[in-house]
């Protein structure tokens, strides 16, 4: 039994480390999602109910760390001038990814934005907040301590293959949609989940995908686009224009565009080029393509 749970050196396999982390993860986050829902109502909008996720998933991340007696620094989890600057970075390049990809499905024809009716501060500020939420509990859940141990067990590229695949699968998809603006959709998540996934490679710190997570969701809500299928108000209103749905995404958002992909797919060669400030090779953690010694 020994070489089903340890590897050559003794040590946990990482399979099990991310199976011991998955599993009260979950547990904690589904008790304190409904600890949310018993909230009284004029608290909720100050406490969105991501970052209850958050903090179930940062409790795992810390069982998981003190086993292993590991910092939480040591996945990229801090708070300091380097990572605000990162999360700022982020914020503002996932605006601009969106921003391209609005802007190709507008000059394809597929709509036009309208100005919506008494736009409200206050409305877009909160968006702001929920999706800082989003990104914290996301990028702490998929690239937190379950990528970079998969990464330890199988690799980088296929950790960035698992991982991108459970990403797409762990959101939504309107059986309603078109077949072809389906596919879109599910292409463009995997994508983005990839190209998070080279955000914190590039800087082995979680800032820089939560900036980028934030920035495109936000941006999308401001701009009237629902976000991952899910509905949203903001400063303008889409008026579409009876094009293909896989042109302008339609209902579900520019998440189902294909110029989601092309953006995405640009994003990520020139992320995969960019060498970024991580540790040099020597000091990453050991990666080895030998599933049967490390998982």
């Amino acid at each position: 039994m020994r070489s089903v749970f340890r590897d050559g050196e003794g040590r946990l396999r990482n399979g099990w480390k991310v199976l011991a982390f998955l599993l009260p993860t979950f547990f904690l986050t589904g008790l304190l999602l409904w600890s949310w829902t018993v909230l009284p109502e004029p608290v909720k909008p100050f406490l969105p109910h991501p970052f209850f996720g958050f903090l179930a998933v940062m409790l795992g991340t810390l069982v998981a760390l003190r086993l292993e007696r590991q910092p939480l620094a040591s996945l990229g989890i801090s708070v300091g001038v380097g990572p605000a600057r990162h999360l700022g970075a982020g914020v503002l390049g996932g605006m601009v990814l969106v921003g391209l990809v609005a802007l190709g499905g507008w000059m394809a024809g597929g709509y036009h934005l309208e100005r919506s009716g008494n736009p409200q501060w206050v409305a877009v500020v909160k968006g702001a907040w929920l999706m800082l939420g989003v990104g914290l509990f996301e990028e702490a859940l998929f690239h937190g301590y379950f990528f970079q141990r998969i990464i330890r067990g199988v690799g980088t590229v296929w950790a960035q293959v698992i991982v991108s695949l459970v990403f797409c699968l762990a959101h939504p998809f309107n059986t309603q949609m078109d077949v072809p603006t389906r596919i879109v959709a599910m292409l463009t998540t995997f994508l983005a989940g990839w190209m998070l996934g080279l955000c914190y490679l590039r800087t082995r710190h979680l800032a820089l995908p939560v900036g980028v997570h934030m920035g495109w969701n936000w941006f999308l809500s401001v701009m009237g686009f629902g976000v991952s299928g899910n509905e949203s108000r903001g400063w303008w209103t889409p008026v579409f224009h009876g094009r293909p749905e896989w042109l302008s995404g339609g209902a579900y958002g520019l998440e189902a565009s294909i110029f989601s992909v092309a953006v995405l797919t640009l994003a990520i060669i020139g992320l995969t080029r960019w060498k970024g400030p991580a540790e040099r090779d020597s000091q990453l953690p050991r990666e080895d393509s030998s599933l049967a010694s490390n998982v």
